[in-house]
């Protein structure tokens, strides 16, 4: 039998790639920094906010809210037309007359998406019997708006791995929220001091795009080169739609068919895990085909080898902290959020787990854009999502537990199923991509064993017993990762601490030392 070191190990690509990647690789990792400052200072802004608010507003408040952001989520998936992800991957300089009429494009999608999404507020809010709150879901329809008006100037900063600017745009959108929503907590109330702060942060991030990334919107637009943005990003826009359908159907399931207070505790379960778990994949997505596309320029075996890399840190990471979520899940959410958020606390246990096994799959996504197959996951996603929509639809019989457990079983198999379709389009052999998952599946195991075995034996709800089972499980995870996950660790910490020179190009006669 293989040990767990030498399964890790055997990802290692040939010596002619690391040092082709090594220079791209640290980009890569300081702008994975940047960016985790970025959305890790705006979530954990946002995540204080939450705290603060769910004293001062109602659970239905907050699902009324959710309601309408789930509404969005689907709208935000396609604001673009994926013409910002074929900027960045067709890595051109400076501002094109290509970036240009993309960037018109977005600003006229966005603006037809925010007014029929407001003209059809009315049949929306009485999906959600909030009949009377019509105009809450009209202003939130302004997100998608100024949102989608500054997505390709972002994407250029993307492109150019800019992620120093970036990070300036994400804190200016955290700070703008809290110095709008609290103050209207505190006077007006209501789930319209969520709404208000929302959309306050995302003009004020649009107009700071626009400065950082002047772009001037082209009059004339060639059939050649809209024809050329829209079928790549076309391709990509369908993958991102059904993706975000996925991942938010359980919030529409949740409301229509069993209220918005459920929502709005449905909701208060996603909190933590998304943002330890699901905001992290989203940076790494941030960064990912600007990298993967640089990656490809030396050579497929570059790319496949800074995908097995990215896959295995992100699967150490994601299956770790959902576990730990998991286990603490019954302690931080009546002491975090208060005792009234009870009912929020099994369906976290189950969406902690789920998100941690979506992380196993997430690095290989942006693989297919970077080879200029974006549709390749279309063969996965178009049934899947429909099986999905199906349990989803079963599920609220079962109540929060149901639905949370079908986003749990649905995860688990189609992480399988992309995995194989990775396997089968890039030739990756299995071994590889076993020897990505591996550590991280050995590191989550004895965390969830231990913590819950430890959680029987602590007083349910108390501060103690949550910093007690944060403690253990921690220790648990860091010795188990250098225990099975040394190389992968001590690569991570390379990558992104500064070093004091360059770092010696290896011989091949000493790549496997």
């Amino acid at each position: 039998m293989q040990s767990a070191h030498h399964l890790e190990t055997a990802t290692d690509p040939p010596v002619e790639g690391v040092v082709a990647a090594e220079g791209l690789g640290r980009r890569s990792a300081r702008g994975f920094l940047w960016t985790t400052l970025a959305w890790g200072s705006n979530r954990i802004v946002v995540l204080g906010l939450t705290l603060v608010l769910a004293r001062l507003l109602t659970p239905e408040d907050f699902g009324l809210v959710t309601a309408a952001l789930t509404i969005i989520a689907m709208f935000d998936a396609a604001l673009d037309l994926g013409v910002g992800a074929a900027v960045v991957a067709a890595q051109e300089r400076g501002i094109s007359q290509r970036t240009r009429t993309a960037f018109t494009l977005n600003v006229v999608i966005s603006a037809v998406i925010a007014g029929v999404g407001a003209a059809l507020s009315p049949l929306i809010a009485a999906l959600f019997d909030a009949e009377t709150h019509a105009g809450l879901f009209a202003l939130i329809f302004l997100y998608p708006l100024f949102r989608g008006a500054g997505q390709v100037n972002d994407a250029v900063l993307k492109r150019d791995l800019l992620f120093k600017r970036r990070t300036v745009v994400d804190l200016t959108r955290a700070g703008v929220r809290v110095a709008v929503s609290i103050p209207l907590a505190l006077t007006v109330g209501g789930p319209i001091s969520l709404a208000a702060g929302i959309v306050a942060s995302e003009l004020v991030a649009m107009v700071l795009l626009w400065c950082l990334v002047p772009i001037r919107p082209a009059l004339r637009l060639q059939r050649t080169t809209v024809a050329s943005l829209l079928s790549f990003g076309g391709q990509v826009t369908v993958v991102r739609v059904l993706g975000s359908f996925r991942t938010t159907f359980d919030y529409i399931v949740v409301g229509a068919a069993i209220s918005a207070t459920a929502l709005g505790f449905y909701g208060m379960a996603y909190k933590l895990p998304e943002l330890a778990v699901e905001n992290v994949l989203w940076i790494f997505s941030a960064i990912a085909l600007p990298a993967y596309a640089r990656a490809l320029q030396s050579g497929r075996e570059a790319l496949f080898s800074a995908m097995l890399r990215a896959m295995r840190l992100l699967t150490l990471y994601g299956l770790a902290v959902g576990t730990v979520l998991a286990v603490t899940a019954r302690d931080a959410v009546p002491v975090l959020f208060s005792p009234q958020w009870q009912p929020a606390v099994l369906p976290m246990v189950l969406i902690s787990l789920s998100l941690g096994v979506m992380s196993i799959a997430w690095a290989s996504g942006d693989v297919f854009s970077a080879l200029g197959k974006p549709g390749t996951l279309l063969l996965l996603d178009v049934p899947a999502t429909a099986v999905m929509a199906g349990l989803f639809l079963l599920a609220p019989r079962y109540g929060l537990v149901g639905v949370a457990s079908v986003h749990l079983v649905f995860n688990v198999v189609y992480c399988v199923a992309r995995l194989t379709l990775l396997q089968r389009v890039t030739r990756v052999g299995a071994r590889r991509l076993l020897g990505s998952v591996l550590p991280g599946i050995l590191v989550a195991t004895p965390t969830g064993l231990i913590g819950f075995t430890v959680q029987r034996f602590l007083p349910e709800g108390q501060l103690l017993s949550l910093v007690v089972l944060a403690l253990v499980c921690t220790l648990v995870v860091v010795g188990t990762a250098l225990l099975v996950a040394r190389a992968s660790v001590f690569e991570a910490l390379h990558a992104v601490l500064p070093t004091r020179g360059a770092a010696p190009r290896p011989s091949p006669g000493h790549a496997g030392s």
